[in-house]
């Protein structure tokens, strides 16, 4: 598992285990959540209890944007450790389980207010919030690129 940041021992620990959807459109571009701060972040979150990571995704798909998805190809695990300005006195860390999805149709209103909207990689580059989110985006372009070629 690739991993970000390190852990503060001197600080209350923090584990959330979540699962991400990598949603690209035709035009290359990546659909995101976007925070009132400016920060980016794929559609997913938390694994509840009793759910696994794909029924995570299509959950949190579903609250968030309002449309339904279809979980595809598994690209990978990635974690990361930070200490966060609301929360200075956490060692927070991040296990996430990512997926390439398709969106599909909408289904109803997003529960979530935040916006959401189609970015390029160079967006993600700059304003996607976690590290070891980014690092799988781009796994998955790798792994894109890799289906055509013969070995």
């Amino acid at each position: 598992m690739k991993s970000f940041g390190k852990r503060k021992y001197n600080l209350e620990y923090r584990k959330r285990k979540g699962a991400y959807g990598i949603i690209q459109n035709s035009d290359g571009k990546f659909l995101v959540v976007k925070d009132k701060d400016n920060n980016l972040y794929l559609v997913g979150g938390k694994i509840e209890l009793g759910e696994d990571p794909i029924q995570t995704i299509c959950r949190e798909a579903l609250e968030e944007t309002g449309y339904r998805v279809k979980v595809n190809d598994f690209i990978g695990v990635a974690e990361k450790h930070w200490v966060s300005e609301k929360y200075p006195k956490w060692s927070q860390h991040n296990i996430g389980i990512f997926y390439k999805c398709d969106l599909l149709k909408k289904v109803t209103l997003p529960v979530e207010k935040e916006p959401i909207l189609w970015v390029s990689l160079s967006d993600l580059e700059k304003y996607l919030f976690h590290e070891h989110h980014l690092y799988m985006v781009k796994k998955s372009l790798v792994l894109d690129e890799s289906e055509g070629s013969e070995i």
